[in-house]
């Protein structure tokens, strides 16, 4: 079976809810965590269901060239733009990429200082 677009965006959502807990087709309260029990947490049929529908809306938003990506949070606003800017360079191709790498790294050093200083400040 050849790769298509919809099955990288399926296959990116199953390793999203594996590696970092992240299902954002699963109900949640729109800061990043889920509301399901854990039974329905370990249900593969509904985590497979939640990735055809994120691969669905994935690829609506990018034929229409317009993704919805919310309003930056003050602590985390430069890790937003490197973010959005290293996106808008993968779509550029391969030899954007190494740049795009840079800014994601700058992203994750920002994020990462930020939850540093909320810990010092608890």
């Amino acid at each position: 079976m050849s790769e298509t677009p919809g099955s990288r965006f399926f296959d990116a959502y199953i390793q999203m809810a594996k590696k970092a807990k992240y299902r954002p087709e699963a109900p949640n309260e729109g800061m990043g965590s889920v509301e399901l029990i854990e039974e329905e947490l370990k249900d593969q049929d509904r985590l497979r269901q939640e990735a055809v529908a994120y691969a669905k809306r994935f690829l609506e938003e990018q034929d229409s060239c317009s993704f919805r990506i919310g309003v930056s949070n003050y602590d985390t606003n430069r890790a937003f733009v490197y973010a959005i800017e290293a996106a808008r360079l993968l779509c550029g191709g391969h030899s954007a990429a190494p740049i795009a790498l840079k800014l994601l790294e700058m992203a994750a050093t920002d994020v990462q200082a930020s939850l540093t200083h909320a810990r010092a400040s608890s």
